[in-house]
């Protein structure tokens, strides 16, 4: 056990007093964000989706520094994250009641973490000594961050006049606004369209099955192509080989007479790249390769076209 000297108090509260700003600041930028992604997913933001979703949203955010732009933006994480993990067990009252929606128990979440913050900035001596223990689970796996409250000591989180500042709360607000989207994909389905399609390897190649995939996406923008390389020869050994392909929908589900697709501007947001690595979207959350394939939280199902 070690108590802080006078001036690791003063570091500490100033370190404080900017992750409250920019929490806030976060948090403004995040209701934006929640905005948007309901908007174009055509969604109404209109109940509670838990506890734990509110704090999933601003985990995904903070857990986007762990890691990077050196230590400052690693322990802030850490500390925010443990906070955060924390409420889980031992949830404040303020977020006990069920809201009407996701915004508000957002807004609520970030209102309790700079609370939190004040808390600590105006005592730091009496926690100086806890540990921030933290797990974070996103679209991309789970996390376990730890550290001591005294790290806070070691560190100089930026002011907003620090354009170190700004580099942080581009970070957090993208991965926020991937989390968002994370969750509210969870709403939608990924159909996968039988029988499959051949294409026999005398006429395509593995390149221009790619070239074709990626220019059907340019139209059919929520469709990701799965194909794979079947060897077969005839009767007399000519090489018949072909690929097999069969197609993939995110949506709303496929009936009779539509496939249910995901709208175009939900997905010009979306989605980083066509094909694999030819990219569409430099600020896009995710590549078309991971939603299809990586998000657990999303049901997948089959629709046989009739022939």
């Amino acid at each position: 056990m070690t108590d802080p000297t006078d001036q690791q108090i003063l570091i500490v509260k100033d370190n404080f007093k900017n992750m409250i700003d920019f929490n806030n600041q976060l948090y403004v930028n995040g209701n934006t964000k929640i905005i948007n992604s309901y908007l174009l997913l055509s969604l109404t933001d209109n109940k509670d989706l838990g506890l734990e979703i509110g704090l999933d949203i601003l985990k995904g955010a903070y857990v986007a520094m762990a890691g990077e732009f050196g230590s400052a933006g690693d322990i802030v994480a850490k500390i925010a994250c443990g906070l955060l993990t924390k409420y889980s067990s031992q949830t404040p009252v303020s977020l006990t009641q069920e809201f009407d929606s996701i915004m508000n128990r957002f807004q609520a979440t970030s209102e309790q973490l700079t609370q939190d913050f004040e808390m600590y900035c105006d005592d730091p001596k009496s926690y100086w000594n806890d540990i921030f223990n933290a797990t974070v689970t996103n679209a991309f796996g789970t996390q376990t961050l730890s550290c001591v409250f005294s790290d806070l000591a070691t560190i100089t989180f930026p002011p907003e006049t620090d354009s170190l500042f700004m580099n942080y709360m581009l970070l957090c607000q993208y991965a926020l606004d991937q989390e968002i989207w994370y969750i509210l994909l969870g709403n939608f389905v990924i159909t996968k369209f039988l029988p499959s399609t051949s294409y026999p390897c005398s006429q395509y190649s593995e390149q221009q099955m790619e070239q074709n995939a990626a220019g059907f996406y340019a139209v059919h923008k929520s469709y990701w192509n799965l194909w794979q390389y079947v060897h077969q020869t005839n009767r007399k050994g000519k090489d018949t080989s072909y690929y097999e392909l069969w197609q993939n929908d995110i949506g709303t589900g496929a009936g009779a007479f539509t496939d249910g697709h995901l709208n175009d501007a939900a997905c010009d947001y979306l989605f980083i790249d066509s094909f694999d690595n030819i990219i569409i979207n430099e600020n896009g959350l995710f590549h078309r390769n991971f939603v299809f394939n990586n998000m657990t939280n999303i049901k997948h199902t089959t629709h046989t076209y009739n022939n």
